[in-house]
C-alpha cells in the first residue's frame, strides 16, 4: 500500500519531461518540444530526482548524460508511454460514431425505423440515433447529421435536396362502404400540426368548404396532436381522417386503409438537409434514405 501511495508523487508531467530530456540529452531541445522554459523543465527534473532520491543525469558544463539509474528509468518510462499511446489509439479506432437522423415524427416511424436494421448492417461501426420533431432544425449546432423536414424549402446555411411532394387525402378503413358514406354523419378524425409548423394548414373545415359543404352540428369529431394517433384511429375503424399521403403510404399499399374521396389537398414538400461540408458517411446515409423512400413509395396507390 505504501508503494502505491508513493507513486502518486510522480506526475506524468515530470516523467514526460524526463523522457524528452533523456532522449534528446538537451534541456533546450526538450523544453522547445514541450513548450516550456528551460528553467521550468529543469525544475520538474530536479523535483523528480528529489522525490526519487536519485540522480538521473550527469550534468557537465556543455552536455548531460544519463546515469545508470536514469537509463533504467528511461527504458520503463518509454514502454509506459508507448502503452498509453497504444491504448488511446485503440480507443479512438474502436469508438463508434454517433449519427443522428432528425425527421418529422411520422416520417421517422414510417420510413426510417422499419429500415434501420439495414442501415446498421451497412455501417456496423456507426451508432444511429433517430430524433423526431416538427421544429425547425439548427444543423449548425452539430447535433444532427441528416435532417428530413416538411416545408417550403427555404432553409438557410444547409444543402437542400428535394425528396418528395405531398398531398392530403381522405382515408378510412378498408371495410368502409363508400356507397353508404354520409358526410353529414361520418365521424371526423382531426390532425393538425399548427400554423407554426404547417402555414398552409390542411384541415377538415377548409376541405368541407371546397366541397360546398360544412361540418354538421353534433357531427362526431375527435382531435389528435400526433399524426400516428390519427392513423391508429383510422385503422381501428373510428372514422375518416384527412392525412398526408406519404404518412399513410404503407397502409394504402397493404390495403389496411383506403382513400374514400377523390378530392385531394395539395401540401408542401419533404426535403433532405445536410451541412455543406458533410462527409462520406452523411452522404451515403442521405442517398440510402432517398433510395429506400423511392423504392417503397407509390403515389398511384
Amino acid at each position: 500500500m505504501k508503494m502505491l501511495q508513493m507513486t502518486f508523487h510522480y506526475s506524468l508531467e515530470q516523467l514526460l519531461a524526463f523522457q524528452y530530456v533523456a532522449e534528446h540529452l538537451s534541456f533546450k531541445k526538450a523544453a522547445d518540444q514541450l513548450f516550456l522554459t528551460p528553467t521550468a523543465l529543469s525544475h520538474r527534473i530536479k523535483k523528480l530526482e528529489q522525490q526519487l532520491n536519485l540522480q538521473l543525469f550527469e550534468r557537465r558544463t556543455r552536455s548531460i548524460s544519463l546515469t545508470p539509474e536514469g537509463e533504467y528509468l528511461l527504458k520503463h518510462v518509454q514502454a509506459g508511454f508507448d502503452q498509453i499511446h497504444t491504448a488511446l489509439m485503440q480507443l479512438e479506432q474502436n469508438r463508434q460514431r454517433l449519427f443522428t437522423i432528425t425527421a418529422t415524427p411520422t416520417f421517422a416511424s414510417e420510413w426510417i425505423i422499419p429500415h434501420l436494421p439495414e442501415l446498421q448492417q451497412r455501417f456496423p461501426d456507426v451508432m444511429f440515433r433517430v430524433h423526431s420533431s416538427y421544429d425547425v432544425v439548427n444543423m449548425a449546432s452539430g447535433m444532427y447529421d441528416l435532417a428530413i423536414r416538411y416545408g417550403s424549402g427555404d432553409y438557410q446555411g444547409v444543402n437542400i435536396e428535394f425528396l418528395a411532394g405531398d398531398e392530403y387525402v381522405v382515408v378510412g378503413c378498408p371495410e368502409m362502404d363508400l356507397s353508404e358514406l354520409a358526410w353529414q354523419t361520418v365521424p371526423l378524425i382531426h390532425f393538425t400540426w399548427g400554423d407554426e409548423y404547417c402555414p398552409n394548414r390542411v384541415n377538415w373545415q377548409k376541405w368541407f368548404e371546397k366541397q360546398g359543404m360544412h361540418i354538421q352540428a353534433g357531427q362526431p369529431q375527435v382531435f389528435y396532436t400526433q399524426e400516428s394517433h390519427a392513423i391508429q384511429a383510422v385503422l381501428s375503424g373510428q372514422g375518416v381522417a384527412l392525412l398526408s399521403r406519404i404518412s399513410v403510404a404503407h397502409y394504402l399499399k397493404n390495403q389496411k386503409m383506403k382513400i374514400v374521396s377523390t378530392h385531394r389537398e395539395q401540401a408542401m414538400n419533404y426535403y433532405l438537409l445536410t451541412l455543406p461540408d458533410a462527409d462520406f458517411i452523411v452522404n451515403e446515409v442521405k442517398n440510402w434514405t432517398r433510395t429506400v423512400f423511392e423504392k417503397s413509395y407509390d403515389s398511384t396507390v
